[in-house]
């Protein structure tokens, strides 16, 4: 007989980013060893904890009845293991973990208010969390970028963010500028550009001008691209060109095995956590930032691919499963 699959309830709402948080911890985890997910998806998101979650959550502390939130006919009494990502996801899942069961483990820093009843927040480092025994520090989020493709030298990725009034100034001109440096200094890669639904839409026709006026570059705009579509390219590609506030990106193409280079936008707060993060990746040496690049454009390594879920899916079998580690980590 084969062994008997963990139980796990696998909490998403609609950010894809949440979801690939989620969703690559739970492919790693099933690499590693069986597994039995069912899954529950959320409301859309909005703020994160409110009011209304905590009067939910303090009923339940209380032994009243209160609602956990979907549940197919076919649950399983009991679980082993309850997972999500996004805060509106925490309240629901303690809720849910209080009557089914289950190691309780969130992909994401959680709100101050709720952190407590988590067996294990997998955390990034920019987030500076504190020590706690509950808290393991990741590199960046987990997510579902896979590192065995054949990342062909002669193809090139250029992923092109946009405006976010709350973190950075946009400035197309000189992003374009600098693709362009990129583009006239490597003739010989076959280069994908995409956009973002954050890049501003009088950028686009630029975009594809920029395209067309290169032999073997292609322009694709996100909004035409379907689910999966950027993880592909990640794969087939040597090197990916991605803008600092595409920050999910970065780490993606990192657990890909690209060579990532970095195009720099001018952040709000220079010692925000985004900036802190691609700083602790440039000082392990992880990424090159484009200043970096135009004055050595030679000069550069390939650094082992990240592999975060791989990271946080081993430290959840040695915390709680550790009978189903074989030979150590």
């Amino acid at each position: 007989m084969g062994e008997k699959p963990i139980v796990i309830a696998a909490f998403r709402d609609k950010r894809p980013g949440h979801r690939k948080q989620t969703d690559g911890v739970l492919a790693a985890l099933s690499a590693l060893t069986a597994t039995e997910v069912h899954g529950f998806e959320l409301p859309p998101p909005g703020p994160g904890v409110t009011a209304r979650d905590l009067s939910r959550l303090m009923l339940a502390l209380a032994g009243l009845p209160v609602a956990t939130g979907p549940e197919a006919p076919d649950v399983p009494p009991r679980f082993d293991l309850v997972i999500g990502a996004g805060s509106r996801a925490h309240v629901p899942m303690i809720l849910f973990q209080r009557r089914r069961g289950g190691r309780l483990v969130t992909c994401m820093t959680p709100d101050a208010l709720v952190a407590g009843f988590f067996d294990l927040c997998l955390v990034p480092a920019h987030d500076r969390p504190r020590p706690r025994k509950n808290i393991f520090v990741t590199f960046g989020p987990p997510n579902t970028s896979r590192k065995d493709g054949p990342h062909d030298p002669a193809r090139g990725l250029l992923l092109v963010g946009g405006a976010d009034e709350k973190s950075h100034a946009w400035d197309s001109a000189a992003t374009l500028a600098r693709m362009e440096a990129i583009l006239d200094a490597e003739q010989g890669v076959a280069w994908t550009i995409s956009s973002s639904p954050r890049t501003p839409p009088d950028m686009l026709p630029l975009l594809e001008r920029l395209a067309a006026a290169h032999h073997g570059a292609r322009f694709f705009r996100s909004a035409d691209t379907p689910p999966g579509w950027v993880e592909e390219r990640y794969s087939e590609s040597g090197t990916a060109w991605i803008t600092a506030d595409s920050v999910s990106m970065i780490y993606e193409a990192l657990t890909a095995g690209c060579r990532v280079g970095v195009f720099p936008v001018e952040w709000k707060r220079p010692d925000g956590k985004f900036a802190l993060g691609l700083s602790i990746l440039h000082q392990k040496g992880m990424i090159r930032f484009f200043d970096e690049w135009k004055a050595a454009p030679g000069d550069w390594t390939q650094p082992p691919p990240l592999d975060e879920a791989g990271r946080c899916a081993r430290e959840i079998l040695e915390r709680f499963f550790p009978e189903r580690i074989s030979g150590g980590s």
